[in-house]
């Protein structure tokens, strides 16, 4: 079999927003994203089915992309409350210290809040929210960050393994073998799982 080549970068990650406009203000303008497409359509791209929405891209410095759905038809209070950032967040990079302070500034000028800077000791981080509820991070490499995660890959492999030996039996008891073993799938069963979720 040819030798797969890994991808080089996230093109996307995409999620639900409320509304396209408030979320343009926010990347756009806040954030200083630019908006590179804003796409309006009327069917499910899998299965063909009436669908209204807008796909929203926004692009970063790097050329990669934060992307939206808006789907009125969607849209319930429920699916954008405010989350942990242990749920799912966002992490943006920035050069140096200075430039996240600036950040931190910035964020508190335009929308009152983001967090002081926290020491991770391979990054340093400013926490806040977009109008989504989506947990965002601003994060800056610290100067040993070379050195910090060289270490760190040395030793994943086996602290994967002792956590997995640490914490399967817990959840399995919370979520089931099965979910923990996705891996084995057969190929009838992830397309049909696709399907159901219109993205085939």
């Amino acid at each position: 079999m040819e030798k797969l080549q890994r991808p080089n970068n996230i093109h996307h990650q995409a999620f639900l927003c409320r509304d396209a406009e408030q979320t343009r203000w926010f990347y756009e303008d806040i954030m200083g994203f630019k908006l590179v497409a804003a796409l309006d359509f009327e069917s499910s791209p899998g299965s063909g089915e009436p669908l209204e929405y807008m796909h929203l891209f926004f692009e970063m410095g790097n050329g990669d992309h934060i992307a939206f759905f808006d789907i009125p038809d969607d849209v319930g209070e429920e699916k954008f409350g405010y989350t942990s950032g242990f749920d799912q967040h966002i992490a943006f990079e920035v050069e140096t210290l200075e430039d996240l302070d600036n950040w931190k500034n910035h964020l508190n000028d335009k929308l009152g809040w983001a967090s002081d800077p926290i020491d991770h000791d391979f990054v340093h981080s400013i926490y806040f929210y977009d109008p989504n509820g989506l947990a965002l991070e601003i994060t800056c490499r610290d100067k040993d960050y070379e050195k910090i995660m060289k270490e760190d890959q040395r030793k994943a492999h086996n602290n994967l393994k002792l956590w997995t030996e640490k914490t399967r039996e817990k959840k399995e008891s919370k979520v089931g073998s099965e979910k923990l073993q996705e891996r084995g799938l057969d190929r009838k069963e992830l397309i049909k799982r696709l399907k159901v979720s219109g993205l085939v």
